[in-house]
């Protein structure tokens, strides 16, 4: 059980024994100077922007003498930005890293707290899986988006150059997670939709996955019937009410993840992402568009699960069952969440062309650890014909 943090409403999230902590509920956040003085912290390294800071009530840190603030990141980090907070956090020495902020606030600090701040070192750590330093104290992270999940994953994503990186090391769970549903409210709707988005991929994903447990597909079916609802209203109800459901799924998708890891939807996420600029969760759905239809339609002759073909019909089916359809109508519907939210579910309106195509392709295929999770062999030229349909 969390401790509890003494605003209305807050209360320990359940979840998976030996996970982590998590202190939910409307008004937490207001315990969090309480909760870093009972760590007994001297030199707190603190990971959000200025801004962030100001609207949760936090402002006072950036003048504290015991509070030291790296906000030198941007959306979807590159590595330099962290090997830059990871030369901060040299010179302070830290006791405590806190990470506030969206999934990017939380994934820089996750990896500010254990990665050297050598380059060369650094992508030894995400690439070759050497391991990384000891951890530089507890890490108490705060989110103020509902759907990256990574206040309960032990993985962070950074960018160098093009390539993308997953930074998967136990070191990177948070001691302890702060979330408060009452952060979300300022969120602008783009945002609150696009991780929604992301959530929903992290469900579906970790469901069909090729790692999924009894566990994980429970916590991914509870996200993933809390989702359907907000977003089929493209979540143009933010009420406390929904915050709080958003922010709960948010929380679920994400314990699942961690079991599971994500598949192919994510892997061909990211160069959409990194090249054109599309939001993570939107490029996530433009993806489990085609996906969906291409692991529907080959579970039967390409299927790489141990469990076998019946094992990944039955979460398509649980899937399909979570929109109140049958599992061929999922991707036109995943298709309306789109566009109801004000995006284009065509792959060439964010400026991907034809010609793009291969390497687009490749570059999916490349993410060998995501797309090999996925429950369906993935073809080229069969994954290309089905890209050139959302084209």
């Amino acid at each position: 059980m969390a401790a509890d943090p003494g605003g209305p409403g807050a209360q320990a999230a359940p979840g998976a024994p030996g996970g982590v902590e998590v202190v939910f509920g409307a008004g937490a956040v207001r315990r969090l100077d309480a909760m870093v003085e009972s760590r007994g912290a001297r030199r707190v390294l603190v990971v959000a922007t200025e801004g962030g800071l100001r609207r949760a009530g936090f402002g006072h840190w950036l003048d504290s003498p015991r509070h030291h603030v790296f906000s030198g990141f941007r959306p979807n980090p590159a590595l330099e930005d962290v090997l830059a907070g990871c030369a901060l956090r040299d010179r302070v020495a830290p006791d405590l890293v806190v990470g506030l902020g969206g999934g990017s606030a939380m994934d820089v600090a996750k990896m500010v707290r254990a990665l050297p701040a050598d380059g060369a070192a650094a992508r030894a750590c995400l690439g070759a899986g050497a391991d990384p330093l000891p951890a530089a104290g507890d890490l108490v992270l705060v989110p103020t988006t509902s759907g990256t999940g990574s206040e309960v994953t032990q993985f962070a994503t950074v960018y160098d150059g093009e390539r993308k990186f997953s930074f998967d090391h136990p070191t990177a769970a948070a001691t302890q997670s702060v979330v408060d549903p009452e952060l979300t409210a300022t969120c602008p709707a783009e945002v609150t939709t696009s991780c929604a988005m992301d959530a929903l991929c992290h469900a579906v994903e970790s469901l069909w996955a090729r790692r999924s447990q009894e566990g994980s597909r429970a916590d991914a079916l509870r996200a993933l019937g809390a989702l359907t609802g907000p977003l089929g209203d493209g979540v143009k109800d933010t009420s406390a009410a929904v915050r709080e459901q958003l922010a709960r799924a948010a929380i679920d998708a994400g314990r699942a993840i961690n079991v599971t890891r994500t598949t192919a939807a994510h892997a061909f996420a990211y160069r959409l992402t990194s090249r054109h600029g599309v939001p993570h969760g939107v490029a996530c759905l433009l993806n489990l568009q085609w996906l969906f239809a291409y692991n529907t339609e080959r579970s039967g002759t390409h299927c790489e699960d141990d469990r076998g073909p019946a094992h990944v019909r039955a979460q398509l089916d649980a899937v399909a069952a979570a929109f109140g359809l049958d599992p061929v109508g999922v991707p036109g519907r995943l298709g309306e969440l789109l566009t109801q939210s004000g995006w284009s579910s065509r792959l060439s309106d964010y400026g991907l062309t034809e010609g793009e195509l291969p390497d687009y392709v490749a570059a999916g295929l490349g993410s060998t650890a995501r797309a090999a999770n996925n429950p369906v062999r993935l073809d080229e030229s069969l994954v290309l014909r089905a890209l050139r349909a959302v084209c």
